[in-house]
């Protein structure tokens, strides 16, 4: 299969990130500088945040296909699971043999139309150093852990983007008010409702892969920065397979369900509101890549899957308990209880 090439109609090659020290091309990005470092000869460059005044622009919606750009700085590939149907974008030079997700080995790349390239991103807040100290104090909080895995290490680390839709828009609502007058009896009034309605989410893939990355979804998305090829420098991401209008379609289910409750707390429940219909207006959205690590860890002869949030920290994972000793142990006293009594009787009826 030919090699995926997500660029906007030109030829460019994978040495367009050198070191400007020594122009080594396989420099990566580090979360806990935000730099970008090259590990031959220590030049680093230091990458925009936030903190700096770098903000992440919206585009407007109704001309997103016009503007939306499908250059993504850096020659590309499109790798597919076969297994989980995991699709992830690599730097073009990397050789990935399994899935990040899945970790199925049965993977190919694969040739598809051109891929709309993110205009926004969360770094990784820290480097994979930190993991280990994170996994630990997450199994120390769980109950009836059984302690022998606090000697556990993560193995099959990876650093991954997930991709999501972030929506903005202004609102005019109709509705109907029912105000209850008690008996069963109701005065009905049409009322109008404005409101603005600021970075609704919404995750823009519809595989089924870990089963734990919906766990970890909790991003602070006021710390995105413009997307830049950089932060992707030794790092995958998984490409969106849910599209702008599936996800603006799914965001104004949520924008729904945001203004009912608004309205009807505004009203102190004096009344409620039922036929809502609303009308959006300049309509802006971000395609935002976000940061999770993934991992596993071996207990006794079972393989444990790991998430862990790459902006928060937040670390999701099932934990070995001693649940099942306890339940055997409760099952042995049972049963010594029972032939105590079994005894017991045996024993009055021959005494009697």
């Amino acid at each position: 299969m030919a090699e995926k090439i997500i660029i906007d109609g030109i030829h460019v090659t994978n040495s367009d990130i050198k070191c400007p020290g020594c122009g080594a091309t396989n420099i990566a990005f580090d979360p806990a500088t935000t730099t970008l470092s090259c590990p031959f000869c220590g030049v680093s460059a230091l990458l925009p945040t936030p903190e700096t005044g770098a903000i992440a622009e919206e585009l407007d919606f109704n001309s997103a296909m016009q503007r939306a750009s499908v250059d993504w700085g850096r020659y590309k590939k499109l790798v597919v699971c076969s297994n989980c149907g995991g699709e992830t974008i690599y730097d073009a030079e990397k050789i990935t043999g399994s899935c990040p997700f899945c970790g199925s080995t049965h993977v190919t790349t694969a040739e598809t139309s051109q891929i709309m390239a993110p205009n926004a991103l969360i770094p990784f807040a820290f480097g994979k150093e930190k993991l280990q100290d994170l996994f630990i104090a997450e199994l120390k909080k769980r109950a009836m852990l059984n302690k022998k895995a606090l000697n556990c290490k993560l193995e099959n680390v990876t650093g991954i983007y997930l991709p999501f839709w972030t929506f903005d828009t202004y609102t005019a609502s109709s509705y109907t008010a029912v105000i209850p007058k008690g008996h069963g009896r109701a005065d009905y009034e049409k009322r109008n409702w404005y409101q603005f309605i600021d970075d609704i989410v919404v995750f823009a893939s519809v595989k089924i892969r870990h089963p734990f990355i919906k766990n970890v979804q909790e991003f602070d998305f006021t710390k995105a920065v413009p997307y830049s090829p950089e932060y992707l420098a030794g790092i995958p991401a998984e490409r969106y397979t849910r599209g702008l209008n599936d996800g603006w379609n799914r965001a104004q289910l949520y924008i729904s369900e945001k203004l009912k409750t608004t309205i009807n707390r505004s009203d102190r429940r004096r009344s409620y509101a039922r036929d809502i219909a609303t009308n959006y207006y300049n309509v802006k959205f971000r395609y935002l890549l976000a940061p999770i690590y993934l991992a596993t860890y071996t207990f006794g002869k079972k393989t444990y899957q790991v998430a862990i949030n790459g902006q928060t920290g937040k670390t999701v994972c099932p934990v070995p308990t001693t649940v099942g000793k306890l339940v055997r142990l409760i099952l042995l006293l049972m049963l010594a209880v029972a032939i105590i009594l079994v005894i017991t009787v045996i024993l009055m009826i021959n005494f009697l």
